[in-house]
Formats: structure tokens, sequence, C-alpha cells
């Protein structure tokens, strides 16, 4: 018996991607590869402001480090700020003394148009930036653990209690006991017995006398007086801050200067303002520097400085393509002006 099989042929029909299929596919493509492109925009913008705010974070940082540390000094010596202080350099005397010279007063501030001895008002670097304010601060900072041991006035020789003393042929120094003060530069320095001189000179600065007494006369040898052991010696120092152009044409244009008798340096980049307001004795607010009559009575400081980013923000539109700015507080006293 034959049996027929019957044999069913399946046949399968391949169909390619529609047109429709294409353009969703397409839709979502686009899609994935715009929220991609938009999350790298984002990334690299926030990227940008982390990085921009750290940097003005460390402007600030180190503005106010150093600036407060000279501020909170000023009118100060090793001994008492209040002491009477004969000044022999030579740049100190007469009609029209270097501003880095003389003591007198612990502080001035200076508004944005007032002259500011430190530094010029202009457009080139070092400059001052108008419209900013200044201030100028003088002290003596102490030498750490160097004392007088004898002073010598027919030599003109300090002897002190370290060989290594730390002091070197022109610096301006500051030397004081409980009676009186006197600001000379050493002329000559021995550090194999732990001596310096301070002897008369033309060169600048030089002393005009080398008597260190009061009243200050620049006949030799002056007014002749003996610092006994145990008197204290310091650096003085004459120091300016002003906002000043660096003349950068890549980022902030603007920096915190530093300015001393041996001229400008660079302390922060993106510092563009500086406003100060003094605390005097008896004040219940804070004034404005072109009110203040008598700097002695100075008691503290509010500085406000402003910060702006080295770059511009990362953005895609022009409303807020702009530097990164803030400005902060700061309230500093002067310790050696206390009350």
């Amino acid at each position: 018996m034959n049996r027929t099989r019957t044999r069913t042929r399946t046949h399968v029909t391949e169909r390619g991607f529609g047109l429709i299929e294409m353009m969703v596919a397409m839709a979502l493509g686009v899609l994935v590869v715009g929220g991609a492109a938009m999350l790298f925009l984002a990334t690299r913008q926030a990227n940008g402001s982390t990085d921009n705010l750290s940097r003005v974070q460390e402007s600030v940082r180190t503005s106010y480090d150093q600036m407060a540390r000279e501020l909170r000094e000023a009118g100060g010596t090793p001994c008492d700020s209040q002491l009477l202080t004969a000044n022999v350099l030579n740049n100190a005397q007469g009609g029209s003394p270097d501003w880095w010279a003389v003591w007198g007063e612990p502080i001035r501030g200076y508004v944005g148009t007032a002259a500011f001895p430190g530094a010029a008002i202009g457009t080139t670097v070092g400059t001052r930036v108008t419209g900013t304010q200044a201030v100028l601060v003088r002290y003596g900072a102490a030498l750490d653990n160097v004392a007088v041991t004898a002073h010598t006035t027919t030599t003109r020789t300090f002897t002190t209690n370290l060989l290594n003393h730390g002091v070197a042929v022109g610096d301006l120094l500051l030397a004081c006991n409980y009676r009186q003060a006197a600001i000379f530069e050493a002329t000559a320095v021995n550090l194999t017995n732990g001596t310096f001189v301070h002897g008369t000179g033309t060169t600048a600065p030089g002393n005009c006398s080398t008597g260190l007494g009061l009243p200050t006369l620049c006949t030799s040898p002056g007014n002749v007086f003996q610092f006994l052991p145990g008197a204290m010696l310091g650096r003085f120092t004459a120091a300016g801050w002003y906002i000043g152009n660096n003349g950068r044409t890549v980022g902030s244009a603007r920096s915190l200067y530093r300015v001393t008798r041996n001229g400008p340096e660079e302390v922060a980049d993106g510092v563009r303002d500086m406003q100060l307001r003094f605390l005097l004795v008896g004040g219940t607010d804070y004034v404005a520097a072109d009110t203040v009559a008598d700097w002695t009575r100075v008691l503290a400081v509010r500085l406000d400085l402003g910060f702006e980013s080295p770059d511009v923000q990362a953005a895609t539109t022009s409303a807020n393509n702009a530097r990164l700015t803030r400005t902060v507080g700061f309230t500093i006293n002067l310790r050696n002006q206390q009350p």
C-alpha cells in the first residue's frame, strides 16, 4: 500500500525597515546625542565654575592672610607702641621725606581719588587702578629670640645674645626699651661675634647720625642714647597695599599689590577692588578715610575686597558668559592700637 506524503512548505517573507521605523530611530538617536552633548556641556560648565570658584577662594585666602597679618601689626614695636621714637634714616629727614622712611602714623587710608605715595594711578603694570582705595601701615616686627646684650655708643655697635642674629647689611631696624625707640640702618654685620654697627653714610638710606637719642639731630654724633642690656630689636617695616594693573591680556587684568621701599610686588591676581572704612577711638561706626583727622586713633579696619575669576564662565548664552565675582568683607583689629 503506497502512502502519499504531503509536504507543506512554509514560505517566510523577509522585510527591511520602513521609512517610519527609520525616522523614529533617527529621532531617538538625535535625542540621545543631544542629551549626551548637553550633559557634556553641563559637566564642562560645572567643572569650569568649580575651578574658577576654587581659584577665587585661593585669592581670598592669600589676600586676607597677608593683609590681615600686616594690618594687625600697625604701629607695633617689640616694646610699646606709644614710645617716642628717634629716626636717623637719611630718607626720613627734610621737608619731603620718603613715605617708607618715616614713623609717625601707624596706618593711613586713601580713598579712590586720593594720591597714594606707594603707587601712582595709571594703566601700566604695577600702577594703581583708579577708583580703588589703598592703605599704608608701619610697624616694627620683632626679631624672634634676639635681644641686646650690649650697646657701645663710641663704636656704634650692638651686641646680641645670638651669633647668627639674622641682621644683614642694609636692614632697617628698630631698637627699643621702655624709655624710647630708635630707627636706623645696619651698616656692618659680624656673625662671628653676634654684632652689628649703625654707622653714618650717604648711600640711601643710610644714617644721618649715630646717636639714636631724642630729639633727632643729624650732626655727628647727634644726641647719644645707650640701649642697655635687655633692649629689644625689630625690623622697621613700611608697606602699602593697593589694587594694581598686572598687564595681562588673558585672565583678570587686576591684582592685589604690596609695595615697600624695594618697589611693588604682586600678591594675588583676580582682586579687582578694595574699599576701606575705619573705626576710631570713641566711634560707634566705621568711617571713610577722607573723614579721619587723626590716624593714631584708628582701632580697626573694615576691609571689603572684590574678587573675579581668572576665566569667563563656560556658558551657552551671552547673558551668563562672564567672570565669576565675589565681594568678601573682613574686620581687622589693630592690636597695638587698642586702649
